[in-house]
């Protein structure tokens, strides 16, 4: 299962360039989505109280998760080395 993971802090921002940019990452590699998982939240939350959390409980051994940017899935290094 290949998941698309976009995360935006606020209302302002809109998930379209992330989604084009993993569309546009999948192509090239023939890769197609299964899942998208989108959510609206601050990057300063733990991961566990987001969507991602509930994610990576379900992901298997030969799961992918693919985002535009390490950036999406937390805010410094440590939170993103945590995951």
């Amino acid at each position: 299962m290949i998941y698309g993971y976009i995360r935006v802090s606020s209302d302002k921002q809109t998930v379209e360039n992330q989604r084009f940019e993993i569309n546009n990452f999948c192509e090239k590699q023939h890769l197609q989505v299964n899942d998208w998982i989108e959510e609206t939240i601050s990057g300063t939350k733990n991961y566990t109280k987001r969507q991602l959390g509930n994610l990576l409980k379900k992901v298997g051994k030969d799961d992918v998760i693919i985002c535009s940017e390490l950036s999406r899935l937390g805010r410094n290094l440590f939170m993103i080395m945590e995951i």
